[in-house]
């Protein structure tokens, strides 16, 4: 289970810069919660169909060897951003 969300958390990492700018936009526009949450959850919603792409799937393939299947994957994922984003929205908020 370690490896598991270890391979998951280094993924993530490069996906963090950008994760980190989408808040960075929403915080800019409109900082609420529910917006950032529901634009995250749809950027993972269109990172789903992209892994469905043949030539994605390839580059992706280090984390099924592990054992992660795409649900864990995405929910491990998804619930990373969130207590990022929400932490970071609540920090913006307080000198808002």
């Amino acid at each position: 289970m370690r490896k598991q969300v270890l391979s998951i958390l280094n993924y993530y990492k490069s996906m963090a810069f950008w994760s980190f700018i989408v808040t960075l936009a929403i915080t800019i526009i409109n900082p609420e919660l529910i917006l950032a949450l529901s634009t995250k959850l749809f950027l993972i919603f269109v990172l789903w169909f992209l892994i469905s792409d043949r030539k994605v799937r390839q580059r992706l393939r280090f984390y099924k060897i592990r054992g992660v299947s795409n649900i864990k994957f995405f929910t491990v994922i998804f619930l990373i951003d969130c207590t990022l984003t929400s932490t970071f929205l609540f920090l913006i908020k307080g000198f808002i």
